[in-house]
């Protein structure tokens, strides 16, 4: 993946996690994925997700649905769908196991 990261390949910690399932009030999860602010920002994946999912907040915990996906990956162009694509492959596999991913603000 280019821009996430797993927890050992992290060198910081002002970033978004991504976790499988619905999430379980804990942090720092071995088997989510992380994408640093900074670059959920310069990717326009954070606006992104502003404006499609009104319930978004990037300081809190956000559900994200199969269908909120969807949303997601049509009305993302550019930088922002070459993020989306690189984070698909996970997404269609926590899908497939979970049924949805939770994702956790800074």
């Amino acid at each position: 993946m280019k821009y996430f990261l797993s927890k050992d390949e992290l060198r910081g910690t002002d970033c978004h996690e991504f976790f499988k399932g619905k999430w379980n009030n804990l942090f720092w999860n071995d088997d989510s994925i992380y994408i640093y602010d900074e670059d959920f920002t310069d990717t326009g994946l954070k606006k992104l997700f502003l404006d499609v999912m009104p319930e978004y907040s990037p300081y809190e915990s956000t559900e994200i649905t199969p269908e909120d996906w969807k949303l997601i990956c049509d009305a993302s162009f550019g930088r922002t769908k070459e993020a989306v694509k690189d984070l698909n492959d996970w997404v269609q596999e926590v899908f497939a196991e979970y049924g949805l991913f939770t994702i956790l603000g800074i």
